[in-house]
C-alpha cells in the first residue's frame, strides 16, 4: 500500500467524510467514495487497505485533538480552585471547548453515534474511561498539595465523566450556536466548581 498525499489521497478524504457523515460508518460505501472522489475504486486500495482504515484518517485528528485537551486541563497546572473560579479561565477554557466542538462537530458525532462496525465503534467508552482514568490521577495530584482534601469515591468520578461525554454528544447532536455553547459551559463551570469546592472540603 502507497502511503501518498497527493490529491487523489485527499480527494478520497473528502468523498469519505462526506459519506460517513451523510450515512455512518456501517452503511457508507465504498464505490460511493470511489465515485464521489472521481476515482476507481480498486485505486483507494493503493491508499488505504479498507474502509475503516479510512475512516481512523477521518476521525483521527479529532480524537488526538479531544484527549489531548482533556490530559492538559488535568494536569498539576490546574489544581487551584481560587484560579478556576476566575472569569479568565474559565473563558480561555470554554474558547478552547468551543474550537473543538465547531470544528469537528461532525467527527465527534461519527464517534460517539454513528461508528457501529469499526474499530473506534466503543468510542464513547473509551472516551469516559479515559477522562475517569486522567480525573483520578489528578485527584491525586491536587491530594499531594492538599493533604486534607476529602476522599472523593472512583464510580463518582466515572458518572461525572460519562455525563461529560453525554453532554458533548448533546451538543453536537443538537443546533447549538457558539453563544449557546459558551452561555451552557459558563453554567457548568459554576457548578462544578462548587460541586468540587464541597466534596473535597478544600
Amino acid at each position: 500500500m502507497r502511503i501518498l498525499r497527493d490529491d487523489k489521497y485527499k480527494s478520497i478524504l473528502k468523498a469519505a467524510r462526506t459519506e460517513f457523515v451523510q450515512k455512518g460508518f456501517k452503511d457508507a460505501s465504498m464505490r460511493a467514495i470511489a465515485k464521489n472522489a472521481n476515482v476507481g475504486l480498486s485505486n483507494i486500495y493503493n491508499y488505504f487497505r479498507n474502509k475503516d482504515e479510512i475512516f481512523l484518517e477521518v476521525v483521527s485528528p479529532a480524537r488526538d485533538d479531544l484527549f489531548a485537551f482533556v490530559k492538559e486541563k488535568h494536569t498539576e497546572k490546574y489544581i487551584d480552585f481560587n484560579y478556576m473560579s476566575t472569569i479568565d479561565y474559565q473563558e480561555e477554557t470554554v474558547d478552547v471547548y468551543i474550537q473543538l466542538l465547531v470544528k469537528y462537530k461532525e467527527e465527534i458525532r461519527l464517534l460517539l453515534f454513528h461508528s457501529q462496525g469499526s474499530t473506534m465503534e466503543n468510542f464513547r467508552e473509551t472516551l469516559t474511561e479515559y477522562l475517569t482514568h486522567v480525573s483520578d490521577n489528578h485527584k491525586s495530584i491536587v491530594k499531594m498539595h492538599y493533604p486534607q482534601m476529602q476522599e472523593v469515591s472512583s464510580f463518582f468520578t466515572h458518572t461525572l465523566c460519562a455525563f461529560m461525554v453525554s453532554t458533548v454528544g448533546e451538543i453536537v447532536t443538537h443546533d447549538m450556536d457558539r453563544q449557546k455553547i459558551r452561555d451552557f459551559f459558563k453554567e457548568y463551570f459554576r457548578f462544578q466548581i462548587a460541586g468540587w469546592r464541597e466534596l473535597t472540603g478544600i
